[in-house]
C-alpha cells in the first residue's frame, strides 16, 4: 500500500470579533488543502476554507514595548496547540478515506500560511521594517526610489 501527501495551507488575519463586546480582536485561523484548484480557493461561497481556531489578542499589563513580543509568543503557543495533530500526521502519517472510500496512508505537511504583512512580521518574529521571508532589513535595500539622485548626464539637455 502506498502513501500520498495532502498539503495543508493555513490563513489568518487579525479582525474585530464584535463591536458590542468592546472591540475585541482575535486571529481566526483557517485551513484548506493545497490540491484544491485556486479558482475554488478564491471563492468564499465554495467553502474551501474552514475556521479551525480563534486565537485571542490579549492586552498584557506590561510596558507597551513588550506587548508585541508577548502577543506573538501567545500566538505561537496557540498555533502549536492547534497544529498538534497536524504535525503528528505530517511526521507519521494517518489513515483517511479518499473520495472513493478507499483507505489511504496520508501525510499532511504544512506548505503555506496566507496572511497580510503585519501578521507575517509577527509570525516570522522580525521587526516591522524587515522582510518576513528574507529577514532583510530596510537598510539592506539601500535608498528608496524617491530619494535617489538622478545622474547629471541624464538630466534635461
Amino acid at each position: 500500500m502506498g502513501a500520498t501527501q495532502v498539503p495543508i495551507i493555513l490563513g489568518s488575519n487579525k479582525t474585530p470579533v464584535t463591536r458590542l463586546a468592546g472591540g475585541i480582536e482575535m486571529h481566526p485561523v483557517f485551513a484548506t488543502i493545497g490540491n484544491i484548484d485556486s479558482e475554488v480557493h478564491s471563492k468564499a461561497m465554495l467553502q474551501a476554507w474552514h475556521c479551525i481556531a480563534y486565537i485571542p489578542i490579549i492586552k498584557f499589563r506590561v510596558h507597551p514595548d513588550n506587548q508585541p513580543t508577548l502577543q506573538a509568543r501567545l500566538w505561537h503557543k496557540c498555533m502549536d496547540l492547534v497544529c498538534t495533530n497536524l504535525k503528528a500526521a505530517a511526521k507519521d502519517g494517518c489513515f483517511m478515506p479518499d473520495p472513493s472510500c478507499n483507505i489511504c496512508h496520508v501525510f499532511t505537511p504544512l506548505v503555506g500560511h496566507v496572511c497580510n504583512l503585519p501578521e507575517a512580521t509577527m509570525i516570522a518574529a522580525v521587526s516591522k521594517n524587515a522582510s518576513p521571508p528574507t529577514m532583510a532589513t530596510q537598510a539592506d535595500f539601500g535608498q528608496s526610489l524617491g530619494s535617489r539622485q538622478v545622474p547629471e548626464s541624464s538630466q534635461s539637455r
